[in-house]
């Protein structure tokens, strides 16, 4: 298995594995079930909630012997929890308006808690979806570098393979019409090209500061340079979506200043509750 090889990451990646099929269970009963159709701002809270501690709770509390007498903030699983929640937070805050303007997201939760209309629960629930993205993107890179034998420019092309597949991965399994009351995309063709490009950046950012947070034994990270990683993904992205938005997507799509994604049945893709067809 291409897990890392310092034992404290290795078990925060072993553990975000095994609670993948968990949390993606969970979201599968509640979206596809109707939960979230009927529900408010304090079942999605809950529900957002319960899934991130679910995420957090294994790099958390999980004891290492090797990490044994470290204090929290120096173990692993504490910085590679730290780099996700700081990661999920900063991008649910700076991508949404993107997302809204540039490439037509609509959702249709009943909240009324949102940031930027974007339902404050979400923030919670992108900590679980973040964790597997991290360990996937992570195993991925070391398969492909792996693969590469030395040969730098097929290394190099790992930074931006493995992300880029994440990305589309999510879209394409997010995007699906079996949730149109609750998420939707009014062009899926442009979303699944261009929205890859634009959400995948910040991946391709990502990627070497969860690949540089104690990957070996040796390679210890403390825990105020992650907090200064996540800042400077999260500017970095900034900055990408905003060359996207003003240089690019006036090329391929019309852009709408100040959208408003919440709920706007009718004028969306969004179907009404009740009618997920």
């Amino acid at each position: 298995m291409y897990l890392a090889s310092h034992p404290g990451k290795r078990a925060v990646e072993r553990y975000w594995l095994l609670y993948t099929p968990v949390w993606g269970a969970i979201t599968a009963v509640v979206m596809l079930g109707g939960l979230a159709e009927r529900w408010g701002d304090l079942e999605c809270m809950l529900f957002g909630l319960a899934l991130a501690a679910g995420a957090l709770a294994g790099p958390l509390l999980l004891r290492v012997p090797e990490e044994r007498g470290q204090p929290l903030h120096r173990r692993a699983g504490f910085k590679m929890a730290l780099a996700v929640t700081g990661l999920a937070f900063a991008l649910n805050y700076s991508q949404t308006p993107f997302f809204w303007d540039v490439l037509h997201m609509h959702y249709g939760f009943a909240t009324d808690l949102t940031i930027q209309n974007n339902p404050v629960f979400l923030y919670f629930v992108s900590i679980a979806y973040f964790s597997t993205y991290c360990v996937l993107c992570c195993v991925a890179f070391r398969v492909l570098r792996r693969l590469a034998r030395g040969r730098r420019a097929a290394a190099a092309a790992a930074y931006l393979v493995a992300p880029l597949a994440m990305a589309f991965l999510e879209t394409a399994l997010n995007a699906n019409p079996f949730t149109r009351t609750l998420f939707c995309y009014d062009d899926l063709p442009l979303t699944l090209w261009f929205g890859t490009l634009a959400y995948g950046a910040a991946f391709v950012y990502a990627l070497p500061m969860w690949m540089a947070i104690d990957e070996t034994p040796e390679q210890r990270v403390p825990a105020p340079m992650v907090v200064i990683f996540v800042l400077a993904v999260a500017y970095a992205d900034l900055l990408t979506l905003d060359l996207l938005r003003y240089h690019v997507a006036p090329h391929v799509t019309t852009v709408v200043e100040g959208a408003n994604g919440l709920r706007d049945v009718g004028a969306s893709c969004l179907a009404p509750i009740g009618r997920g067809d």
